[in-house]
């Protein structure tokens, strides 16, 4: 009995943590885009401490509140998404189940809740959530083109600049999909991380991720990575509009990702084998965010080692 009262309180406290979580994300700039991205986490840590029975009690309660003192958009849409994801973690941890397999539950659990998310919205308010977005940033590219032309910029000079964000935009909603399965692994690696933070001050112990400095790549990866970019080329030449260019650039922008982070491990490990200062491994993650071309390269850089395995350290029936 005392057990459960213990649970009802915190559960509740944890539901109110999350209300007032969703109140910042929503009336506080900049700040509130952060808090956003980690609401799971009182849903994460209820579970966690109490069970899933009462992670979702939790959620329901801050769901309710949250649709009658901001709007039931808004709970539906951080219960759909980020809830699901909090519960999913939050019964991982209970369990003590290894980081990998862990990252690899809350992706799909992230994933998942993106498409209910989504076909939820379609179905229940009529709304499509990704039109709504790229027809607000296409409301600002026009407002853009004004502020340009009140400036006095001239027009040559505001059409190309208008047609590049036009052209950006066109990018990134054919790369949606992909951003959809590359955003999934980093919500449930930050909310982990930051869960892990907190219950670790509570008494609470968790087996490490395996060193990053070690992370192997499946070496597979290069043939879906050389077929898209060949696929890539001739659509784009021959069918520009076409499904099939759409998967391809999705499936290149997947696999890059990938090997970027391998190359940046690489990168790591070299500075730390040759004992050199991991400043200069800060620098050279900080270039792939200043100067697009060094992205690419890590891409090679990634490429080389999962061919030539450079840090010799994968079994050699993977080599």
């Amino acid at each position: 009995m005392i057990r459960k009262t213990s649970a009802m309180v915190e559960a509740s406290i944890l539901a109110a943590v999350a209300i007032v979580m969703a109140l910042v994300s929503m009336y506080v700039p900049v700040i509130g885009t952060f808090v956003n991205f980690i609401w799971p986490l009182p849903i994460i840590i209820c579970g966690m401490r109490n069970g899933i029975k009462w992670s979702i009690m939790s959620l329901i309660v801050a769901g309710i509140i949250i649709g009658m003192i901001i709007s039931p958009i808004q709970a539906f849409f951080l219960m759909a998404i980020f809830g699901l994801l909090g519960l999913i973690l939050g019964e991982c941890m209970r369990r003590h189940l290894p980081p990998v397999r862990m990252l690899l539950y809350g992706s799909v659990g992230a994933v998942v809740a993106l498409i209910i998310n989504v076909a939820l919205s379609f179905l229940v308010l009529g709304i499509d959530p990704i039109e709504m977005m790229f027809t607000s940033f296409q409301q600002s590219l026009g407002e853009l083109e004004n502020y340009y032309r009140s400036s006095g910029m001239a027009e040559a000079d505001i059409r190309q600049a208008v047609d590049g964000y036009a052209e950006l935009l066109r990018m990134m909603r054919i790369i949606m999909p992909g951003a959809f399965l590359l955003t999934a692994p980093v919500l449930a690696l930050v909310n982990y991380w930051a869960a892990k933070k907190i219950l670790t001050k509570l008494g609470e112990r968790f087996e490490d991720f395996p060193p990053f400095t070690q992370l192997q790549v499946p070496g597979w990866i290069l043939w879906p990575y050389g077929l898209s970019l060949g696929s890539v080329t001739y659509f784009y030449l021959n069918q520009p509009d076409s499904w099939l260019y759409n998967v391809s650039v999705n499936v290149q922008t997947v696999c890059s990702f990938i090997m970027v982070l391998q190359g940046i491990a690489l990168l790591y490990w070299f500075v730390e084998k040759k004992q050199k200062p991991k400043w200069m491994a800060h620098v050279g993650l900080s270039l792939m965010f200043i100067i697009p071309i060094f992205s690419q390269i890590m891409v090679y850089v990634g490429a080389f080692d999962i061919i030539f395995d450079f840090r010799k350290i994968r079994p050699k029936r993977l080599r």
